[in-house]
């Protein structure tokens, strides 16, 4: 059985990070609101850069049994007392378990910030992250005209 925990995200940890991404992923796949891009490009590397530094929030790397497999973050969302969260693996990391597991030790961390839900977004389409979320208890709901998921999941007591 595989070990997967979290690490924080520091100036050291971002180009190896940016290596997976680059090896094992498409730009779309690691950050939200960017278009479909075939490859990787100076512009998509600047962005993952400036997207995966910590700032507003909280941002880790993904690691199975020691070797990175992804990253993930917690960011304050519009909603008083909640998380936004995102998780992305490496195409070699998924289909394994690892999301959920990755997404319990976020439930984690968003505990720890004091936050009382945890919101995300993905697509019908993203059955493992559908999956995962619908796992540990998320409140889902499907938006028919994009197709995409929303999910609430209650972490902490409301203030």
């Amino acid at each position: 059985m595989s070990t997967v925990t979290l690490q924080p995200v520091d100036e050291n940890l971002l180009p190896r990070l940016l290596e997976i991404a680059i090896a094992d992923t498409d730009p779309h796949e690691v950050m939200p609101d960017v278009p479909v891009a075939p490859r990787w490009n100076d512009a998509s590397r600047a962005a993952f850069d400036e997207y995966h530094r910590p700032g507003d929030g909280a941002a880790y790397a993904v690691l199975v049994d020691g070797q990175l497999a992804g990253a993930a973050r917690i960011t304050p969302a519009e909603a008083p007392g909640a998380v936004q969260a995102y998780i992305w693996l490496g195409r070699s990391a998924r289909g394994k378990g690892y999301s959920t597991e990755a997404l319990r030790l976020l439930i984690d961390e968003a505990r720890a910030h004091a936050a009382s839900a945890l919101i995300a977004e993905t697509h019908v389409s993203n059955t493992a992250a559908v999956s995962a979320l619908r796992t540990l208890g998320a409140m889902l709901w499907e938006d028919p005209e994009t197709g995409s998921v929303h999910a609430t999941l209650r972490v902490g007591e409301a203030d």
